[in-house]
């Protein structure tokens, strides 16, 4: 079957990327749901996807593409325990505002090599970091994936509301933050931040558009 004159994988991703938004969830996003959108027939978007699967992996790679974006400017001019927290923070934040996107960023990238190569953009911040506390290759993905766990797990119980007993979350995001920078510096033979700068910075990161 030939392309509907006017489409393109670009319209059909962006389509699939706004109901994403509009909705929160990746199950939400189907090849119905997109024609719809679109006022096409479900057949007329295989000539721009591969399938549903197809779509979900194009919707992935926008996620973890923007996500990336948005570490980065976060990260820049930044070092040590300001970096580590304005980093967590965005990561947060995307969360918080983008629930779909986000999690259509979890997703393994395996053999897909695009998916992989944008996948490492988004850890690239964070990376560069453990590197200039000195730590090696290995242990960099330990402390990666430590972080990675407690903002995906953060995220989610504070998106279905679960966080019930007293206590604003933002003070459990400024403990674990520093719980991690105070460890981090411990492990590099650092003093940790005084804690005048914390409470500057923690006030400073409320204020800013980070995530």
């Amino acid at each position: 079957m030939s392309a509907r004159v006017g489409l393109s994988r670009p319209i059909v991703v962006e389509a699939g990327v706004a109901i994403l938004e509009e909705q929160g969830t990746v199950d939400a996003v189907s090849l119905a749901a997109v024609a719809e959108r679109l006022g096409v027939r479900t057949q007329s978007l295989y000539s721009h996807v591969d399938g549903l699967d197809g779509l979900r992996r194009e919707l992935a790679l926008h996620a973890v593409r923007a996500l990336g974006r948005e570490l980065a400017d976060a990260a820049m001019g930044r070092a040590g325990a300001d970096a580590v927290e304005a980093i967590i923070r965005t990561y947060l934040r995307f969360a918080a505002e983008h629930p779909g996107l986000f999690a259509a960023t979890l997703r393994a990238p395996d053999d897909d090599a695009e998916l992989a190569d944008a996948v490492a953009g988004v850890s690239t911040p964070l990376n560069l970091v453990f590197r200039s506390y000195g730590l090696g290759a290995t242990e960099q993905v330990h402390w990666y994936r430590l972080v990675w766990a407690t903002v995906c797990g953060f995220a989610t119980l504070r998106r279905d509301g679960l966080f019930t007993r007293p206590g604003d979350p933002d003070d459990t995001i400024a403990h674990f933050v520093r719980v991690f920078s105070d460890q981090l510096a411990h492990d590099a033979g650092r003093p940790p931040a005084p804690l005048d700068a914390r409470r500057r910075e923690d006030g400073s990161a409320r204020t800013r558009k980070t995530r």
